[in-house]
């Protein structure tokens, strides 16, 4: 069964979204444990390419990366990504021990190069703190909960 050209387009935006969370992660791994973020990279792109046929990644398509086209960006939405892009949020609230305010978390993911409207991240945002894993001190100022801190200290 071939699927259409925007399910296609879909599934790999779909997936530059969570390569871009696995760069995230990468990045605070190698701030702790340089090697380890190493280690971990090799094993990841090993995985990645043992999903895709040897004869299909060695072509050279028209879909390859040419050095004049520009990344894409990628934008969250309402409809996709949703557990990628709380758990971006939480990382990078983990990474803030003083919380972040809604501005600042919008830069995070201006610089992941994820577009997210403001209006749906604070949804995103009041879902997190219904769900216990954020906590709001202020108006606008956001730290993990407790317990959200807690979970990742024993993971």
């Amino acid at each position: 069964m071939a699927l259409s050209s925007d399910a296609v387009r879909l599934v790999e935006q779909d997936l530059l979204v969570k390569a871009d969370v696995l760069a995230h992660y990468l990045k605070g791994l190698g701030a702790t444990d340089p090697d380890r973020a190493k280690a971990a990279l090799g094993d990841i792109v090993a995985r990645l390419k043992d999903a895709v046929p040897a004869e299909v990644g060695d072509s050279k398509s028209d879909h390859s990366p040419s050095s004049d086209r520009r990344s894409p960006v990628l934008v969250a939405s309402r409809s996709g990504g949703g557990e990628d892009i709380e758990e971006f949020i939480l990382d990078s609230l983990a990474n803030s021990p003083r919380g972040l305010y809604v501005q600042d978390i919008v830069n995070h993911f201006a610089e992941a190069e994820i577009e997210i409207k403001r209006p749906t991240l604070v949804v995103r945002l009041h879902r997190l703190v219904q769900a216990g894993k954020l906590t709001s001190r202020t108006h606008g100022h956001y730290v993990l909960s407790e317990a959200e801190h807690d979970r990742r200290k024993s993971a």
